[in-house]
C-alpha cells in the first residue's frame, strides 16, 4: 500500500525527511487549479462512523494481502467482523 499513498503523505515521519506543511499546501494549491472539486472532511470520529463494509471493499481494491488488512485495522475496532472479514483484537486506549 505504501507505493499508492507515499507520494501524497506529508505527515511527520522520521524516514521522510524534507517533507513539510509548506510542501503539502503547495501541492493542495496546484491541485486546486487542476480539479473542479474538493473534499473537506473532519476525521475526528471517522473510524467510529464509517461504513466498515464499504471501507474494507475500498482497501481491498489496493491490496488483497490479509496481513496488510490486519495491520491497517489492528488498532481499530470493527463493529461487525462479518462485514470486514477480519476479527480485530480489542486494545485499551493509551491516553
Amino acid at each position: 500500500m505504501e507505493p499508492v499513498f507515499d507520494n501524497d503523505s506529508y505527515g511527520y515521519r522520521p524516514y521522510r525527511p524534507g517533507r513539510s506543511a509548506h510542501q503539502a499546501l503547495e501541492v493542495a494549491r496546484q491541485r486546486c487549479w487542476n480539479r473542479d472539486w474538493v473534499l473537506d472532511l473532519d476525521i475526528k470520529n471517522f473510524f467510529g462512523s464509517i461504513d466498515w463494509g464499504l471501507m474494507m471493499r475500498a482497501v481491498r481494491c489496493h491490496t488483497g494481502c490479509a496481513w496488510q488488512l490486519y495491520v491497517i485495522f489492528e488498532d481499530s475496532v470493527a463493529p461487525d467482523p462479518e462485514l470486514t472479514g477480519i476479527v480485530v483484537r480489542l486494545r485499551a486506549s493509551r491516553r
